[in-house]
């Protein structure tokens, strides 16, 4: 118990670390570290990400509701709960040392069994002395449940990121800061046959999204406040600091044309609402945050210091081919995202590239999945258990995070654990 308990305030102090924020540097923009949160994709699952991040006209299990709505169509789904834990970087943290023989993981391991937290700052040093120059990440974890059936759906969808952002160097002169994405949606999908082997299903998704961001601190500023214990409330400071947190009203409409021999062509448009909304964001203190969470989100839709955060739509297509037998059923996936984004930029091989999906999966004896496939042209791989009650996926694949395709991807692992009937 002592050992559970010195973790969770090691957790704490470090996620309340990266909530300090600046009023006047808080707002992001396309060429700051925030420009992140601007990304307009949606949540993806570890079965998605092990296949590219594609499956606009298949998607597959609770998958279709944030992938496409209109694949809610006459499909039942019921995930109570699901979570998901990414973790980037774990080449680096796997990779032994040459003096000492052990890899971050083994160190952290060791203070665990040990139970003298006081020497976390070491495999902890070993995590941020892993980040890269420019943006990227360090932590993802997604939670969520989904119901539905019929057609109509309804989901509940957390998720918070530790970003990294080094300004030129990486490394303990790097920088953190967390995004946290609260979703709840309602989304219905009809299906309206036009011959016996053609189909169109149309779907809309639409509900509420909040969102919450920190500024930067400094990588050096987490171990000191990891390794203070002796100052009393080392996070005195920090409670009085600002954060930013907002709302917007996501809409999401989808199409999707069943064909013969199992073939489909879908497509999505994303965030139709958020040029004109945006995000309706408020300035606030992290000790009010921390005392009261839920008058916090509350005061978020009232009054207060305010600014807007507005996304472009998206535009994306997807075409996909299914074949379902008891043995072996193989899933093909070939998706063009932000489309819109394609074209006002430069037309290129390279940015073609950047915004292309391609991914497979195989079921096998109805329990085993294998998966593969190139996300921006980074490989993925991925594999899956469906025990129809409970299902496990995992995903390893590289993320871009530079400017344009093969910059700069990061390694990162994915997997899932979803427990309830999803088909």
């Amino acid at each position: 118990m002592k050992k559970l308990v010195a973790v969770l305030l090691v957790l704490i102090s470090i996620f309340s670390a990266i909530f300090a924020a600046t009023a006047d540097e808080i707002f992001p923009a396309s060429d700051n570290p925030f420009s992140a949160i601007l990304d307009n994709s949606y949540p993806h699952s570890a079965r998605s990400l092990g296949m590219g991040s594609a499956g606009i006209a298949v998607g597959g299990r609770s998958d279709s509701f944030y992938m496409n709505p209109a694949l809610l169509a006459r499909r039942t789904l019921i995930s109570i709960p699901y979570a998901q834990v990414t973790v980037y970087h774990p080449y680096d943290l796997l990779q032994k040392d040459e003096e000492t023989g052990k890899s971050i993981v083994d160190d952290f391991m060791d203070v665990f069994k040990s139970g003298d937290m006081q020497d976390i700052t070491g495999p902890a040093l070993g995590v941020l002395e892993s980040i890269k120059s420019g943006r990227g990440k360090i932590a993802e974890l997604d939670a969520g449940v989904t119901l539905g059936g019929g057609g109509f759906a309804l989901g509940f969808h957390v998720n918070d990121i530790i970003h990294t952002y080094g300004n030129g160097v990486g490394g303990i002169d790097a920088s953190l800061y967390d995004e946290l994405n609260v979703n709840i949606l309602a989304a219905l999908g009809l299906r309206f046959d036009i011959t016996p082997s053609i189909s169109l299903d149309i779907g809309i998704s639409s509900g509420v999204s909040v969102m919450g961001y920190s500024d930067l601190i400094g990588a050096q500023s987490v171990l000191d406040m990891m390794g203070d214990s002796e100052s009393g409330d080392p996070m005195a400071i920090l409670k009085s600091t600002p954060i930013a947190l907002g709302w917007s009203i996501p809409l999401n409409v989808g199409l999707n044309l069943n064909l013969p021999l199992g073939f489909s062509v879908g497509v999505v448009g994303r965030n139709l609402l958020n040029p004109i909304l945006g995000y309706n964001m408020r300035v606030m203190d992290v000790g009010e945050v921390m005392e009261n969470p839920m008058g916090s989100v509350s005061a978020a839709f009232s009054g207060g210091e305010r600014f807007t955060i507005k996304m472009d739509p998206s535009l994306d297509f997807g075409l996909g081919w299914k074949w379902n037998n008891g043995f072996f059923s193989p899933t093909l996936a070939v998706d063009v995202v932000d489309t819109i984004g394609l074209f006002r930029d430069d037309f290129s091989l390279r940015s073609f590239v950047e915004h292309l999906r391609i991914g497979a999966e195989v079921r096998l004896l109805s329990f085993l999945d294998l998966r593969g496939g190139i996300n921006q042209g980074y490989w993925t791989v991925g594999a899956g258990i469906d025990l129809w009650a409970i299902k496990v996926d995992a995903a390893y694949y590289w993320q871009e995070f530079g400017d344009t395709a093969g910059d700069y991807g990061l390694d990162a692992f994915t997997i899932r654990i979803n427990i309830g009937f999803d088909r």
